[in-house]
Parts: C-alpha cells; sequence; structure tokens
C-alpha cells in the first residue's frame, strides 16, 4: 500500500491523535505527536494540529498518521 492511500480524510477528525511522518517546515521532525484542534484547509485538506512539544501547526494530510490505540474507547469498525 502506498503511503497516499494509507488513510483518508475521513479517518482524520479533529480531537485524533496524530503523528507526523516526515520533516515539516516548521522544525518539526517524523514521529511528533499531536492532536487535531481543527480543519485548516478544505481544498488542500490541512489539519491543524497542537503539537506535545508545543505550538499548533497548519499540517497537510498527506503528512499525518493517525496513532493507533490510544484513548478511551475503540472506535467500531463495520
Amino acid at each position: 500500500m502506498d503511503r497516499m492511500g494509507a488513510h483518508t480524510s475521513t479517518q482524520i477528525e479533529v480531537g485524533a491523535r496524530v503523528m507526523t511522518n516526515q520533516d515539516l517546515p516548521e522544525g518539526l521532525k517524523p514521529g511528533s505527536k499531536g492532536i487535531v484542534v481543527g480543519q485548516a484547509g478544505w481544498i488542500q485538506r490541512r489539519w491543524r494540529v497542537r503539537f506535545d512539544v508545543g505550538g499548533t501547526v497548519n499540517v497537510p494530510e498527506y503528512a499525518l498518521e493517525l496513532c493507533a490505540g490510544r484513548g478511551r474507547f475503540k472506535r467500531a469498525t463495520s
């Protein structure tokens, strides 16, 4: 599976725990974790992420991956 097909916009939502999968121009390294706090763009599919190391950054969806298995509840799959 290629990186672009690994997730879709329907999986990332406000409140999701995410991790970067590449270096970002703002100085964040791959593996930086944070919480999605809002949508930053519709056409380009960018998300506003508040990172654990501090700061909130607009990140393109292709540079994010969901953190699996972290949270209070498990989402039902159909």
